[in-house]
C-alpha cells in the first residue's frame, strides 16, 4: 500500500437531522427481531452519536413523542391523533414514562409505512 494520505471533507448537518436519523435507526431496530440486524444497527447508531455528539438517548420521551407527532402531522393523522393524546397523557402526568414508552412503540409498530391521502 502506498502512503496516501486520505481527503477527509467535513460537512455541516443540522443536529435534527442526524436525531431524525438516529430515531428512525432506533424505529428499525425495536421493530425486527434478529439479533444481528440489532446489532448492526446499534453500531450504527453508536458511530453516529459518537461522532456528532448528538444522542436520543439523553433526549426526554415527550420530545420524541412530540417530535415524531409532527412528522405524522400531514402523513397519517390517524397515528398523529394517537400521538397527540399520548404526548397530552405524558405531559399531564396521568400516564407513567414506561406505559408512555410501551404505547409509544405499539403506535409506531402499527402505523410504520402509512401514508394516508386525504
Amino acid at each position: 500500500m502506498k502512503n496516501e494520505k486520505i481527503d477527509r471533507k467535513k460537512i455541516s448537518v443540522d443536529s435534527e437531522v442526524i436525531e431524525k436519523i438516529l430515531l428512525e435507526l432506533k424505529e428499525i431496530r425495536d421493530f425486527f427481531p434478529e439479533d444481528t440486524l440489532k446489532v448492526k444497527i446499534d453500531n450504527v447508531m453508536h458511530t453516529i452519536s459518537k461522532a456528532t455528539n448528538c444522542s436520543i438517548e439523553n433526549k426526554a420521551l415527550v420530545d420524541i413523542i412530540y417530535d415524531k407527532m409532527k412528522e405524522a402531522e400531514g402523513k397519517n393523522p390517524e397515528l398523529n391523533t394517537k400521538l397527540y393524546m399520548l404526548y397530552r397523557s405524558l405531559s399531564d402526568g396521568k400516564t407513567s414514562e414506561e406505559d408512555a414508552n410501551q404505547l409509544f412503540e405499539i403506535y409506531i409498530q402499527m402505523y410504520p409505512y402509512d401514508d394516508m391521502i386525504y
